[in-house]
């Protein structure tokens, strides 16, 4: 049985060991978790992967989880990996239990599906909303990728709404690749490029991951 303590590791790192040692044919699994959020994350994930799963709080303080995976816990289920985004509280911010910060992670220039001239009005009415949210359940950075940075770049009609964002102390951060990507390097006018390393950081350091 291959054991590790991963009570150093804030989620989703836990999560991504488990991963690791599933993809690598490793057939029963003992990991320590620091947490509530952290054992309910690596068992909704290994549950993914059809593993059984027995958890269980320890003498030394975390939780004990068990995994014996299954002869196709190996492979991904056809949706892909589950647990890998720290569950949403009903009615508290993750992040402040955790002294860890929040991250808005915004992938387009529209909310939702469906009708795009309502989705792009949902989105500015939300990002619009962050700085009017009580300082504790503000987001410490909103990060912007894929379509997400058009937004931050000239001839965005939210401009003025992330400049009041900034000025509230809310990081602003867009994906150099994407901005490269669609040719807006030069138009970045909110906030600053960064690359990947950095956003994989933040959001693997983050303690509640928002994705409107």
């Amino acid at each position: 049985m291959n054991e590790l303590d991963l009570r150093h590791l804030p989620c989703p790192g836990p999560v991504i060991e488990v991963r690791k040692l599933l993809d690598a044919g490793e057939r029963h699994i003992r990991v320590l978790v620091a947490d509530e959020l952290s054992r309910s994350n690596v068992t909704r994930f290994a549950t993914s992967r059809r593993a059984g799963v027995r958890a269980e709080p320890s003498p030394s303080g975390g939780f004990v989880v068990e995994i014996t995976a299954s002869e196709v816990s190996s492979t991904p289920p056809a949706e892909g990996d589950q647990g890998l985004e720290c569950p949403l509280p009903g009615d508290e911010n993750a992040a402040a239990g955790t002294g860890r910060p929040l991250v808005v992670q915004v992938s387009s220039d529209r909310m939702g599906r469906g009708d795009g001239e309502l989705g792009a009005l949902l989105l500015r009415s939300f990002l619009k909303t962050q700085a009017q949210l009580e300082p504790q359940h503000r987001p410490d950075a909103i990060i912007f990728y894929n379509a997400g940075v058009r937004l931050c770049c000239e001839g965005s009609g939210l401009l003025e709404d992330l400049r009041r964002l900034e000025a509230e102390g809310i990081e602003i951060i867009a994906c150099g690749t994407c901005l490269s990507y669609f040719g807006l390097a030069s138009k970045l006018v909110v906030g600053r490029g960064s690359d990947m390393l950095e956003i994989a950081s933040r959001l693997a350091g983050a303690g509640h991951i928002v994705r409107p």
